[in-house]
């Protein structure tokens, strides 16, 4: 009975759904970081081609901070020249430029200037800048964007954006890296000793990869194609235009939870979707309060800045000293999570700031575990042993699950409060991101605590 009534709630939290606006939505969001997030899964085959060489992911973490003069000049051109500066022209724009720099990039990546004494990659440099800017841009237009469908619509869209990790991933995946050596298992005892010990799993990866890096550029540009022709088609489609809401009073629009219903269930799309507008006073009664903002806005923050900057810096010094299999295993992993807890989020919403604080709190604690591990590196906690590798994909891999919750359940809060706090969202999540990003890199480049090998 209970299974039943279970279908029978998933089958009316879709029933009213658009399917073509549902899968374009989706299509659309996987243009927001497949440029960028295709460029660190192809690192291992373009470092060995490139003068820069490992040094390269360094010059990235600088590139795409300095990319972020274009959200932050979006933001500014949005606040005081409202009805100049608008989501629709500017995501043109980076559809067109994400297109032209990924097929640029196919064939010029390899093409070096040389400057100050050395060859360096200026035209793969360069590109990768504006790939940075359409991407960072993406945070403060294409979600604010979404503020002009039905709420529903906010969850594929957050689906796509994990798409846009996942697909370079799977295409890397089938590329094939080649040449990269398994870690061999040293006990902590020899490595004290100056020993190497019982060193065991050394094979390689494979012959190399099946096909190009160029070709890898390719599949991203169409890609960014592909998300540009959603894009166009949710704006002319009437079945899409259909599914929009009255843009003179999205902004006034507010989730509420049913009476006397659980901060966690099972909800139905018309519960959910079918927003009303409310007056300040009701807004906060039903918890929607200033304050609650403000900590929601500092929890994207925080968790955007882990997520997005220090984790993924570091996450191959806690993953490595198991085996080159167990990181690509994480990362693997962690790229199904993001999209799939999209895809569930809708059965298992909860606009509750309590229960969005509590997970916080276990996210935090997860990201701690795995920095203190990456610490550690290379004797790393229970490196010879499957338990201590077993231990480490779950935690990240739920870290991952966990703080994807956490975003697009405050995504769905603002989107139910108007544009302007999806804007503010999307600018928060970019600052957290740079934040992060910058506070890791020192730690990393400069002063060492984090060690390979």
């Amino acid at each position: 009975m209970a299974l039943e009534q279970f279908i029978n709630k998933i089958k009316s939290a879709f029933s009213s759904v658009s399917v073509v606006t549902y899968i374009l939505v989706v299509i659309f969001g996987t243009g927001s970081w497949i440029a960028i997030n295709g460029i660190w899964v192809e690192l291992p085959i373009i470092v060995q081609e490139i003068p820069e060489s490992w040094s390269l992911p360094s010059y990235l973490t600088v590139i795409i901070q300095l990319a972020n003069i274009a959200p932050l000049a979006f933001t500014l051109g949005n606040k005081f020249f409202p009805r100049v500066v608008t989501e629709v022209p500017v995501i043109y724009i980076c559809s067109f430029v994400g297109v032209a720099s990924c097929a640029l990039l196919g064939f010029f990546w390899k093409e070096t200037t040389f400057i100050v004494g050395a060859e360096r990659s200026t035209a793969l440099l360069v590109l990768c800048f504006f790939q940075s800017m359409v991407d960072c841009t993406s945070s403060v237009a294409y979600i604010p964007y979404m503020s002009i469908f039905r709420e529903v619509y906010m969850s594929p869209y957050f689906a796509g954006e994990g798409l846009s990790g996942l697909l370079p991933s799977i295409v890397a995946i089938i590329q094939g890296i080649g040449g990269g050596e398994h870690k061999p298992c040293v006990s902590e005892g020899s490595i004290n000793n100056g020993t190497t010990g019982n060193e065991t799993d050394t094979g390689s990866w494979g012959p190399g990869p099946k096909f190009s890096a160029a070709v890898f550029f390719w599949f991203l540009s169409a890609m960014m194609f592909a998300s540009g022709l959603a894009f166009l088609l949710l704006n002319y489609l009437p079945v899409a235009k259909r599914q929009q809401v009255n843009k003179n009073t999205s902004t006034s629009y507010h989730i509420t939870q049913p009476t006397g219903s659980s901060p966690w269930e099972l909800a139905s799309v018309e519960q959910w979707g079918n927003t009303k507008q409310m007056k300040g006073q009701e807004a906060v009664q039903n918890g929607s309060s200033s304050h609650s903002t403000a900590l929601l806005l500092v929890i994207i923050a925080i968790v955007s800045g882990l997520s997005n900057g220090i984790i993924p810096a570091i996450q191959s010094y806690a993953c490595i000293p198991y085996s080159y299999y167990i990181y690509h295993l994480t990362v693997t992993l962690s790229a199904i999570a993001n999209p799939v807890t999209c895809l569930v989020f809708p059965l298992i919403r909860s606009t509750s700031t309590v229960v969005i604080s509590f997970l916080t709190v276990i996210y935090i604690g997860m990201c701690t575990y795995i920095i203190i591990v990456a610490t550690q590196s290379p004797s790393v906690l229970l490196r010879c042993e499957d338990s201590g590798a077993a231990l480490m994909v779950a935690i990240s891999v739920s870290a991952v699950a966990v703080v994807t919750y956490i975003k697009v359940a405050i995504g769905g809060i603002m989107r139910g409060k108007g544009r302007s706090y999806l804007l503010w969202f999307g600018a928060v999540t970019q600052v957290g991101s740079c934040i992060g990003a910058l506070s890791i890199f020192a730690p990393v480049n400069v002063y060492g605590y984090f060690k390979q090998e």
